[in-house]
């Protein structure tokens, strides 16, 4: 690899691994925030989640988008959940700055999502991560197509926008060139697959959403980027090339 390449894998892995855990967090806290709020699932509108990947934390916000306040709060170990809170009147609701601001860029990217026309690959909403600006980069707001059969993932139908200082967002960016590919994770028989494979024509390494679909599948996926023509092994939270430059394999000897 070169150190390009190093630099854009090592990227894409830190992403994939928080999207993965941050949707982790999502996922099941909801399933406490509705237990716990049944009485008050009208208060709820969108959520966030932040901090590292080891020890995720989830808010819930009102509907207020001018000035949002969290109704739910819980904290992770892993994919764990260790602690939840449903917040009252009494309660300190208030957003930090940072907070205000992801929930801000999660409004403005739905917003560039419907007006590029994104449509979606199946008959349910958009989940959505945003990961926390670092110093000097934007928010990143990935809207993702959701995992509706246990036996398939969706390798495309995800798409990012990057939401700067100044609130405005950017292009909406696919990861794929299709619109919607949905790959199953058994063999004909029935069988779990030992691995899936996948060609990527717009990356020279594979990318978050490669790390985050492993994770996800609890399987291998070998990834072909086709403008380097290297092959790739993405599991879970470990990349390693393969083989580089395939269209250099000798072909074997007819026999």
């Amino acid at each position: 690899m070169t150190q390009q390449e190093q630099a854009l894998l090592q990227t894409a892995i830190d992403r994939g691994v928080l999207l993965y855990m941050y949707d982790q967090a999502a996922w099941h806290g909801t399933d406490d925030m509705r237990e716990k709020m049944k009485d008050r699932l009208g208060e709820v509108g969108g959520w966030i989640v932040e901090g590292p990947a080891a020890a995720p934390h989830l808010l819930f916000l009102d509907h207020d988008e001018a000035d949002p306040h969290a109704v739910y709060t819980a904290d992770f170990k892993g994919k764990e959940l260790a602690a939840s809170h449903v917040l009252g009147p009494s309660d300190d609701r208030s957003l930090t700055g940072p907070e205000r601001a992801m929930a801000a860029a999660l409004r403005t990217a739905r917003k560039a999502a419907e007006d590029a026309h994104t449509g979606y690959c199946v008959a349910k909403p958009f989940n959505t991560v945003v990961l926390p600006a670092t110093t000097g980069s934007p928010i990143r707001v990935y809207l993702l197509t959701p995992q509706t059969k246990t036996d398939a993932l969706p390798f495309a139908g995800h798409y990012l926008v990057e939401v700067g200082e100044d609130g405005r967002a950017g292009p909406v960016q696919r990861f794929t060139k299709s619109d919607c590919a949905e790959i199953p994770l058994n063999e004909p028989s029935g069988k779990k697959s030992s691995a899936l494979m996948v060609t990527d024509l717009l990356h020279p390494v594979p990318t978050e959403i490669h790390v985050f679909s492993s994770l996800s599948g609890q399987i291998p996926v070998y990834v072909l980027t086709t403008v380097n023509k290297h092959l790739w092994a993405v599991e879970g939270s470990r990349v390693r090339l393969v083989q580089a430059d395939v269209s250099k394999e000798k072909a074997a000897p007819a026999k």
